[in-house]
């Protein structure tokens, strides 16, 4: 028997679906399902410990050398989205652990996603709608995003969608990203500036960055107090990559105009986070990938994935 291993599907996104009825079809294979999220590397070590196999939901579940190095059964870690950041891959290669992914399923679903954030902040959506059901009938300033610039952050599948998007609706867009020599301008359709001209010449910006050392916090008091107090700023890859405390200050006090958020520091958003208190943060529960058509879609490439593996082949590969 080889044993399988979902070790992190909280909020559940596998089971009960036709994905888990796959897996738990397969001949000679012993799958366990947890639904809640390890409690540190203890818990991490002691689900999979014995593991040929684990699928990886959630980027809040970290694979580092600690972990690894204490699962010498384990040779296939499966993750579910195209995020790699929480796990050491240099240890994965060294254990001889093979890591899949499943990049460009959601590209569609969370570029959709962070321009409806940005719509929904600049023309004041939560608000206009609350009230009227409160009985008025408000009148004020709207923002139209029609001839207005976007700076994206991110390169690759989502930020390049979300550029298409936003030029769809008249806006200008500029880019920035952190290796740009990966990226033909006249393929990507990107106009590459330097970071400090995109957050000073932007109206908004839509973060589309992998989660990294290099990249947390990198948008924090320093790189806000650039950006114009009208400006709007959309997240929808990693929480980390801004620095909260740094937003939420910049949102109370008028420097900036409003954010977008479907990502966090810490999640699920603490309950007595301040973002919950501030008219102009508009949130969202890391649901931007989570559309009925991209989910099924990746979860079935998760199986995919799992099932080439124990036939000996590799598809998406990492290392």
């Amino acid at each position: 028997m080889v044993r399988l291993v979902v070790i992190d599907d909280s909020p559940p996104v596998v089971s009960d679906t036709p994905a888990h009825v796959r897996l738990r079809s397969v001949p000679d294979l012993e799958m366990e399902l947890f639904d809640s999220l390890p409690s540190g590397v203890g818990e991490i070590v002691e689900r999979i410990a014995t593991a040929h196999t684990v699928v990886n939901l959630r980027a809040s579940t970290r694979f580092d050398y600690e972990v690894l190095s204490r699962c010498g059964r384990l040779k296939h870690l499966a993750v579910w989205g195209p995020n790699v950041g929480h796990i050491d891959l240099e240890s994965a290669q060294r254990f001889g652990i093979t890591v899949t992914n499943t990049p460009g399923i959601a590209t569609e679903s969370v570029a959709e996603h962070a321009l409806a954030l940005l719509l929904a902040i600049a023309h004041r959506v939560r608000q206009l709608d609350y009230r009227i059901h409160q009985g008025e009938w408000p009148r004020g300033m709207i923002t139209q995003l029609h001839g207005k610039t976007l700076g994206v952050i991110g390169a690759g599948r989502v930020g390049q969608q979300t550029a298409a998007i936003a030029r769809g609706i008249g806006m200008n867009v500029i880019a920035w990203t952190l290796h740009p020599e990966r990226y033909n301008p006249e393929t990507t359709g990107l106009d590459f500036v330097d970071f400090s001209k995109l957050l000073t010449e932007s109206d908004a910006i839509s973060i589309h960055l992998r989660g990294s050392p290099e990249t947390r916090h990198m948008i924090g008091s320093a790189e806000l107090a650039q950006m114009k107090p009208t400006a709007f700023v959309i997240n929808t890859s990693r929480g980390d990559v801004i620095d909260e405390a740094a937003l939420e200050e910049a949102l109370r006090d008028g420097a900036l105009a409003g954010a977008g958020l479907d990502v966090f520091e810490s999640e699920p958003l603490p309950a007595d986070s301040p973002l919950r208190t501030l008219p102009n943060a508009l949130l969202s529960p890391h649901t931007a990938s989570t559309t009925d058509t991209a989910l099924a879609s990746s979860l079935d490439m998760v199986v995919d994935n799992v099932l080439a593996f124990l036939s000996g082949e590799v598809k998406n590969r990492v290392v």
